[in-house]
């Protein structure tokens, strides 16, 4: 896949975080998907395959139903490989306010997306979301 076609899916990806459709987004994921959100706290499982981002788009509607109102940053492509600054500036469903700033980084296999790993203050979701 092609670094401007890298790039266009990365954008798809993230925008579906504003109003996630299961369906979409497992169009653009292979089956052997992952998505980890790199931290030990409890509660950040590692989602896997298809089911596991049918799952993702459900917990985002439930605990952020205005959507991330993400503002991405640079995008650098490089073989498989893509990475991306990214801040989100939203309300949670319970009311507080969720601002976090990520740094994504995915892996293709072929013109699908096969891994995810979100870098992202967790400490601030633990405070938005668990406290």
């Amino acid at each position: 896949m092609q670094p401007a076609q890298m790039k266009e899916t990365v954008i798809e990806f993230l925008r579906e975080f504003e109003d996630p459709d299961p369906a979409k987004l497992e169009t653009m994921v292979a089956d052997h998907f992952e998505y980890r959100v790199m931290t030990k706290m409890p509660g950040f499982e590692t989602l896997k395959g298809k089911a596991g981002i049918r799952q993702f788009a459900g917990t985002i509607k439930t605990m952020l139903p205005n959507g991330l109102n993400m503002k991405l940053g640079p995008i650098i492509c490089e073989g498989d490989h893509a990475s991306v600054l990214a801040e989100s500036d939203t309300v949670a469903a319970n009311g507080r306010k969720y601002a976090n700033m990520y740094s994504f980084y995915f892996r293709f296999a072929g013109d699908k997306i096969a891994e995810v790993r979100e870098y992202c203050d967790t400490n601030h979701a633990r405070e938005v979301f668990a406290a």
